[in-house]
């Protein structure tokens, strides 16, 4: 659009400069008129530039499928390239195996890469002698080098690339190759994801430009903004997608606008500063029963076993790249659950890797050590996970004869889910009588687990006592994702497990309005929130009695306070469906953070987990990364606990 502005005659045609200047500073909306004046009549002679061009949607559009033409052959010509030096390395590999023998060259294999290494000699000096008769260059390389230097240089050349291949030690040489393996094909992923990138700005850019062309001076400004960016946005996206994006920023839109319209970012800062101080005296500890390991659980061997089912669900890139398995240990991401799991990749009867929206990955696999049928789902991964973990409204549902609310979003993968695999377990359940089948999965998965096992203790074509007999959920970082009456319905089923300050179990709608009431609160009273940091400072020791009843005193007046005002409540209010309190499902435990090896059996889980935790990246963020949740609950009996202890 703005490129066509300068196909206009000069700026004096179009009097904005001097309607603005005659106009009186005091007569605002006169100005106004004449600025919209003067851009109606601009657009107005670029819509007579296109109108009089017409070649120029044509134009566009062999543009649009020019470029898509020539990122496509580029795309495919750099993955054949990187397919070309992987399977190389693999060729020098089984050269390797033929060439050698016991580890030393081969005398026999020696003389074949002479042989073959002259002839390459002799056909390259053949090429310069056809090559000579119309190049300089050929020319002259032919008369300052000796003809039997050819063929002696090729020999000797193609000799020492096999000596090479040959004299390194067996084990080195083998890493060095799975290493350049894992370079190259982490290579080839970043070159396609960037050049498919700029393939798909460059449709979007080039689709929006048309649209404008197309409607420019038959409509308002606005308008044709609008245009343009549903045609863009519609290029890049499913319209299912776009219509989940538009209701997380509706959602998000909604809960910042209070914050936006009372309070300046540095307020509010010092306001959270002042809520994670008072949650830090107060203590994070649930109240419950408390075991002094893990090994004192009655389902401690579950916990340790299946911790590697869903750890292996993140894939192989992902793992590596989160240093849960090391580089050059597997290829694929069937060998990394295999190799996670510690079983045998035939093992793995079913599997979905990539997923889409509400639909995570997840494999199905037997697994004979502990005579089970394992489910496992994988996490937040891809960016459809992100848009099924906002859409975060509590929906309301009836699960094993109880009427409650679960997380809309999950709960919309776990019906999804249901629907592929539902006749699928019903078959191997048969199949294999004697086994459980198991549920299990990290953060997304472990609430979509949670989720599918309540669908399928109601689904009438597996109900029954059978099956309540031999379904289990083991579910590691669970989201909170029931409701308390749901949650208690699934205590003999479904087992959750979060590790220290987690902060993806605590985190809900209901969760996120309390914190951003607390913090407008300590907002609307000056001073408040500095006083509360003098009274409890950093660097002196809260630990005493008397300053954590303090704590959690002041702490609950902040978060149970009327959001409207300060001296209130909201326990007499309504509940609507945004307020409606979840958590985490089933039976939770809770394993307190750092060296202390207690499990706490969570007493009232929707009373632990209603508030967002506050603290350092470390404290929160960190403890929710599979790999800790392996390396805490695993009991070293995994591939990298093994590894790492050897």
């Amino acid at each position: 659009f703005f490129s066509l502005t300068h196909l206009l005659p000069p700026v004096s045609t179009f009097p904005i400069t001097c309607c603005m200047a005659e106009v009186c500073k005091d007569d605002q909306a006169a100005a106004e008129t004449a600025n919209q004046g003067a851009w109606r009549r601009r657009l107005s002679a670029v819509q007579g530039v296109v109108t009089g061009n017409h070649h120029l949607l044509d134009a566009l559009w062999l543009s649009d499928t020019g470029c898509e033409l020539g990122f496509s052959i580029g795309i495919h010509a750099v993955q054949i390239g990187f397919f070309v030096g992987r399977k190389l390395l693999l060729i020098g590999g089984a050269v390797r195996s033929f060439a050698s023998t016991n580890g030393q060259p081969s005398p026999a294999v020696i003389a074949v890469l002479g042989f073959l290494g002259a002839l390459l000699g002799g056909l390259l000096l053949f090429g310069l002698w056809v090559l000579a008769t119309a190049g300089e260059v050929a020319r002259r390389l032919l008369d300052g080098v000796p003809i039997c230097c050819w063929p002696l240089t090729g020999a000797l050349l193609v000799i020492g690339f096999g000596l090479m291949l040959t004299l390194p030690p067996e084990k080195p040489y083998y890493k060095a190759l799975k290493f350049l393996d894992e370079v190259l094909w982490f290579a080839d992923v970043v070159t396609w994801a960037s050049l498919s990138a700029s393939r798909k700005l460059t449709h979007i850019c080039l689709v929006a430009a048309t649209q404008a062309v197309g409607v420019l001076g038959r409509l308002d400004f606005s308008t044709t903004l609008q245009l343009c960016g549903g045609k863009a946005a519609s290029a890049l996206m499913s319209p299912r997608m776009i219509s989940e994006l538009g209701n997380t920023a509706e959602m998000f839109s909604t809960y910042v606008v209070q914050v936006s319209k009372e309070a300046r970012l540095p307020e509010l800062l010092v306001g959270v500063k002042a809520l994670a101080r008072l949650q830090s005296v107060a203590g994070r500890r649930p109240k419950g029963r408390c075991y002094k390991s893990l090994e004192e659980l009655d389902c401690c061997a579950d916990i340790q076993r299946y911790v590697w089912f869903a750890l292996g669900m993140h894939g192989h890139a992902g793992l590596k790249f989160l240093g849960a398995i090391h580089y050059g240990s597997v290829g694929s991401d069937l060998e990394a659950l295999a190799y996670c799991a510690s079983i045998p990749p035939s093992a793995v009867l079913i599997s979905e890797w990539k997923g889409g929206l509400h639909s995570p990955g997840y494999a199905l696999s037997v697994d004979e050590s502990s005579k089970s049928l394992v489910l496992s789902i994988r996490g937040t991964l891809w960016p459809q996970d992100w848009i099924t973990d906002f859409d975060c409204r509590p929906r309301q549902c009836e699960l094993l004869g109880k009427s409650g609310y679960a997380h809309s979003g999950m709960l919309t993968a776990a019906e999804t889910l249901s629907s592929q695999l539902t006749s699928i377990v019903a078959g191997l359940l048969r199949k294999y009588s004697d086994f459980r089948l198991v549920l299990t999965g990290h953060s997304l998965g472990a609430g979509v687990a949670a989720l599918l096992s309540a669908l399928w203790l109601t689904n009438s074509t597996l109900s029954g006592d059978d099956l309540g007999r031999r379904l289990r959920c083991i579910a590691f970082g669970t989201p909170s994702v029931t409701s308390p009456e749901l949650s208690n319905a699934l205590r003999d089923h479904v087992t959750s497990v979060v590790c220290g300050h987690d902060f993806v179990p605590r985190f809900s709608l209901r969760s996120s309005n309390r914190l951003r009431d607390a913090v407008l609160r300590l907002w609307r009273q000056p001073g408040t929130a500095a006083a509360v940091l003098a009274q409890h400072p950093a660097d002196t020791p809260n630990d005493s009695e008397k300053s954590q009843v303090l704590a959690r005193e002041q702490l609950s007046s902040l978060m149970e306070g009327d959001a409207l005002g300060i001296g209130g409540s909201s326990r007499g209010r309504g509940t609507t469906v945004n307020e409606a309190c979840l958590c985490p499902p089933g039976q939770v435990f809770w394993k307190a953070p750092n060296d202390d090896t207690s499990v706490v059996a969570i007493e009232d889980p929707r009373k632990f987990f209603e508030d967002i935790p506050l603290g350092p990246v470390k404290d929160i963020f960190e403890p929710h990364l599979p790999q800790n949740y392996s390396s805490i609950l695993g009991g070293g009996k995994g591939p990298l606990s093994m590894a790492l202890s050897s």
